[in-house]
């Protein structure tokens, strides 16, 4: 299965930004979710999510983000295509 790369591009008191690169499939899924909500709930941070390095989700990490997209957790630098999945 191919790796999803979470790489913590920026950090400060009120925010985060992971740039993801790869694909948001089958395990990747709860652990970013899981990395999310440990920003947004246990640091109190808002979360960027980057996603200028995805190039594929699947059913289970659209279900996922949908889920977790709040005024807290952010999505940008999305394709087209991904953006269309995730509105």
């Amino acid at each position: 299965m191919e790796m999803l790369r979470i790489t913590e591009a920026s950090k400060d008191n009120k925010a985060v930004i992971l740039r993801l690169d790869g694909k948001v499939v089958g395990e990747w899924v709860s652990d970013l979710q899981m990395l999310c909500l440990h920003y947004r709930d246990e640091e109190d941070k808002n979360v960027v999510l980057d996603f200028s390095g995805v190039t594929f989700i699947d059913k289970k990490g659209v279900d996922m983000l949908w889920k977790l997209k709040d005024d807290r957790i952010k999505m940008v630098n999305c394709t087209s295509f991904i953006r269309l999945l995730l509105t």
